[in-house]
């Protein structure tokens, strides 16, 4: 045995130093398949395969004239888009879908008296001999807060202006059917009044100085927010009438997470309704169904403001695409939640979405 081992060894040995050893048995199919010299394969007659180039080698880089011309197809494309803006913004104005200057300025009076109007009423209804808490010196305010069209700012001149009313814990809503709409009542200024109080979303539809409004209502367990949403508009008001249009800055100075994104653009009198209106979501705590039902409106116009218009331009682009797509689905009879098609704030998600998603597009793509 150890012979047969020795000569064994002295055989691999042998190959080993002229040639690698093959054993047939388990390589028949290589061997028939290559060249035999002296009764052994020969390896070194075998080609050594032809090198592949990699994937990355055979792409060419993009000539100069390649990317001259690309260049100038993205310039006039720019210049094709700016001039369909331009178009389609007149085309929403000769339809009537942008309201002017004097219009919104009618409602932002309109609104400003009725929280007032709102205050008063809350503060008439805390008992004889209320004492205030040891933090503050004054009743906790209402809250008024607007939502849909006229909140994203793609309302009409004939459309009306969804508010919702924030409201301390002393304050119910029967409250808010019973003495709030007397006081309604009473006011020369206000007619065609309708309180719906068994509605899904409890509602009283007025108009005010000739402007349309749908009042919703909500009770807030925690007053520290209303008190601090007080002071902050005061104060924003205040430094207005210090600083001027000039002191305008940007969003994020002043406001939530939820609007951090806003850059700078915005007008005065459009920088300071965003602000007013923010709404942080600790306000849920403690509501109750129907209460977060109401405050869901003004939660969803807050998050698309916050999405579409992270600048001034970006959020006029969204305004006038979402003017167009309402415009279009009216005259194919596709605008209505009643008949079982979208609605507003429907549509109003979904050019949101586009915006969001071209965003991402664009910057893989263009």
């Amino acid at each position: 045995m150890e012979a047969n081992n020795s000569r064994t060894d002295q055989g691999n040995a042998k190959y080993t130093a002229e040639q690698p050893y093959i054993n047939p048995r388990k390589h028949s199919n290589k061997i028939n398949n290559h060249p035999v010299a002296g009764g052994r394969l020969d390896l070194r007659a075998r080609k050594p395969p032809r090198k592949l180039p990699r994937p990355q080698q055979q792409q060419q880089q993009p000539s100069k004239q390649n990317s001259t011309t690309q260049t100038k197809t993205n310039h006039n494309a720019t210049q094709n888009d700016h001039h369909l803006t331009i178009s389609l913004r007149q085309l929403c104005t000769d339809r009537q879908l942008i309201e002017e200057s004097t219009g919104m300025r009618k409602r932002r009076r309109v609104l400003n008296d009725l929280e007032q109007m709102l205050v008063q009423w809350s503060h008439s209804l805390y008992p004889p001999h209320y004492t205030l808490p040891a933090d503050t010196t004054t009743p906790t305010p209402p809250a008024l807060l607007s939502f849909g069209s006229y909140r994203l700012g793609v309302h009409t001149p004939d459309a009306d202006v969804d508010c919702l009313v924030l409201a301390p814990p002393h304050v119910t809503r029967d409250n808010f059917f019973s003495s709030w709409v007397d006081i309604l009542k009473a006011d020369g200024r206000v007619s065609e009044l309708h309180p719906v109080a068994s509605a899904y979303t409890p509602v009283i539809k007025f108009q005010m100085d000739g402007v349309k409004i749908d009042l919703i209502f909500a009770r807030v367990g925690n007053s520290q927010w209303l008190r601090d949403h007080s002071f902050k508009k005061s104060g924003r008001r205040a430094g207005d009438d210090v600083g001027g249009d000039d002191d305008r800055g940007s969003v994020n100075d002043v406001v939530g997470d939820s609007t951090a994104t806003i850059n700078k653009g915005y007008d005065g009198e459009e920088l300071q309704e965003i602000m007013d209106m923010e709404l942080d979501d600790t306000v849920l705590v403690g509501l109750d169904e129907t209460s977060v039902r109401s405050v869901n409106g003004v939660r969803v116009a807050q998050f698309l403001i916050s999405t579409a218009g992270t600048s001034a331009e970006r959020l006029q682009n969204f305004r006038l695409t979402l003017r167009a797509v309402k415009e279009w689905a009216r005259v194919h009879g596709l605008y209505s939640n009643v008949l079982g098609f979208l609605g507003g704030v429907n549509w109003a998600i979904l050019v949101c979405w586009v915006f969001k998603v071209g965003v991402s597009f664009c910057k893989k793509n263009c």
